[in-house]
């Protein structure tokens, strides 16, 4: 088996990008980060900007922004072997993420684009380009009760949804073994006057969804590819590791 390494390049034409060359002109660019610094500074970033600021000496504004070169410091403080980061880097890697977590405004303002446990004011991404239906991932012992009571926030600030039945059964193979996948009547939800908001082309967010908004369970089986199974072990097994040190 051939494990690919993602590296973080800039090409001179073209911009960033993650691979091995450039996708537009086949440039081999300039290296940036190597794998391993774009996932020590992707979990930086998480936490920073999705869970415990306060823990980094870091404020965000109501709706989660923050100056990108008043991280970079923070950053460099956290992982020494970092002394080399730039807001150029951080820009490059939010700009290349396949998953899109991360946003960057016309002020060079950084914010997650969805994934929070603190409170963040989300209202002000975008309500176009939403489609009819949604999907959620739940387990088969909640399905019963948020049909009766709806969807309220849990571990998150938002309510997460996803464009496809599919990749809300991945998404959920991250927490659990035997995601439960609903549909969400978001036209419904929108003609009663409750916005759902655009996170990324993926991802939707909502404060909260009433039950009679929740319909039908998806049952249709889904097969996972070598790498979605490859990252969800990699994450739960990260995820694992993380408790057994915490309840030292």
């Amino acid at each position: 088996m051939i494990w690919l390494v993602v590296e973080l390049k800039s090409c001179m034409r073209d911009g960033p990008f993650r691979g091995s060359e450039c996708p537009e002109c086949g440039d081999r660019g300039k290296l940036l980060m190597r794998e391993n610094e774009i996932e020590g500074v992707g979990r930086i970033l998480a936490g920073m900007l999705r869970h415990f600021p306060e823990n980094y000496g870091v404020r965000l504004d109501d709706h989660g922004w923050i100056k990108i070169f008043t991280i970079i410091p923070v950053i460099r403080t956290q992982k020494r072997n970092f002394w080399w980061l730039t807001p150029f880097h951080v820009e490059a890697l939010v700009v290349t993420d396949p998953k899109g977590r991360y946003q960057i405004n016309k002020d060079k303002e950084i914010r997650a684009s969805y994934g929070h446990t603190i409170p963040v004011n989300m209202d002000d991404l975008p309500t176009d380009g939403v489609p009819d239906s949604l999907y959620y991932q739940t387990t088969e012992e909640e399905l019963e009760f948020i049909r009766e009571t709806g969807i309220s926030p849990s571990d998150k600030s938002w309510i997460h949804l996803s464009l496809t039945a599919r990749q809300a059964y991945v998404s959920g193979l991250f927490h659990i073994d035997s995601p439960a996948v609903v549909e969400i009547d978001v036209r419904g939800m929108i003609d009663s006057g409750r916005p759902v908001y655009r996170a990324t082309d993926e991802v939707f967010v909502v404060n909260e969804i009433p039950p009679e908004f929740v319909k039908d369970k998806i049952e249709e089986k889904f097969e996972l590819t070598e790498e979605e199974d490859m990252d969800i072990k990699s994450v739960r097994e990260r995820t694992e590791r993380r408790i057994k040190r915490d309840s030292f």
